[in-house]
């Protein structure tokens, strides 16, 4: 995948090759971590923040897809957004002695709980897309979250054509991610001079939240032109809420993550763009990494995977790059 614009030819990539070309060391230490020797094992149990937002079923389905192909038998938990779930599906992993451990946080600071027992029990355990912020990971892979933060700035920078009133809907705060993108769209737009940031509101990368939040924002500044969602669900609830008072495509809207229905509403115009990271491509690393891992190899401390920014203009140019990674279920039927 690729950063911004660059050229549209990047995009026709295989599957095996999203694989071993997005990843490279955040900390830029390519040692990465030593796993340590073959443990034997071919199981694995993942634990899912939650699996009510489409992101996250995609991530579910790459890594399924994945461990599928790779012979490992891998156990999928749902904590549905809550840390203590989370905290009780890990202690039950742990007790059963799972292959390696892999987890998705709900909030960065309660993860460390969880991390700290596999640590306790000689488990390895590594994180995907938010990062724990204590205990010995064995990896750690996500998006670039402040270069997405970035990419959406540009972005709606140039959908309101370097000036007016522009919103930031936020994500769940107590979250890496949601910092590191209101972080790098805040650094990117602040070197915008003609555009003013009006309203900065979170709504916890949630649909129904993001549209109560975008109504009382839209009341109390009529005259926007702008808004950086810091998720696809959140702006999912944004176009409701724009479409509520005939605003959709009006007023610029810039979402991240490439979901299904975003990806639909830029090609219609009612979006502007989405900073697309695929989930399902992330899933499949983050097997991929948990087999090197239970094969003993050396991995990389951190990976980071870069996203695209998808316009109107190469939105069916991403959905045939989805179904090149066999991710044909998050091509929306008017992209296929």
């Amino acid at each position: 995948m690729r950063v911004a614009r660059t050229t549209r030819a990047a995009i026709a990539v295989t599957a095996a090759a999203a694989l071993a070309l997005t990843g490279c060391s955040r900390s830029g230490d390519d040692a990465g971590a030593d796993t340590g020797k073959a443990s034997g094992k071919k199981d694995a149990t993942i634990i899912m923040s939650t699996l009510n937002n489409p992101f996250f079923v995609s991530v579910k389905n790459g890594a399924q897809a994945q461990a599928a192909k790779l012979g490992i038998k891998l156990n999928v938990q749902n904590a549905n957004n809550s840390d203590a779930a989370a905290l009780n599906q890990a202690t039950t992993a742990v007790s059963k002695q799972t292959g390696i451990l892999i987890i998705d946080p709900v909030s960065t600071q309660s993860a460390t709980s969880s991390v700290t027992q596999a640590n306790g029990a000689n488990i390895p355990v590594m994180a995907f897309d938010r990062k724990p912020s204590g205990g010995k990971l064995a990896t750690f892979v996500g998006y670039d979250a402040v270069q997405a933060g970035r990419n959406a700035a540009k972005s709606l920078a140039e959908a309101v054509g370097e000036k007016g009133k522009v919103v930031e809907i936020q994500g769940l705060l107590g979250t890496n991610v949601a910092q590191d993108r209101s972080k790098g769209f805040n650094e990117e737009i602040a070197k915008h001079k003609g555009i003013t940031v009006v309203a900065k509101q979170a709504a916890d990368f949630d649909r129904a939240k993001a549209l109560n939040v975008m109504t009382n924002v839209l009341q109390a500044n009529p005259g926007i032109n702008g808004v950086y969602a810091a998720n696809d669900e959140m702006a999912m609830g944004v176009l409701s809420a724009l479409k509520a008072r005939n605003l959709a495509g009006k007023v610029k809207l810039v979402g991240n993550d490439g979901i299904s229905d975003a990806l639909a509403a830029v090609a219609a115009g009612d979006m502007y763009a989405t900073n697309a990271e695929s989930p399902f491509a992330l899933g499949q690393k983050v097997m991929a990494l948990a087999a090197d891992i239970l094969a003993g190899k050396q991995v990389a401390a951190d990976e980071t995977l870069q996203g695209r920014l998808v316009t109107k203009a190469d939105a069916k140019e991403y959905a045939d790059y989805l179904v090149g990674l066999g991710d044909a279920a998050d091509v929306p039927a008017s992209l296929k």
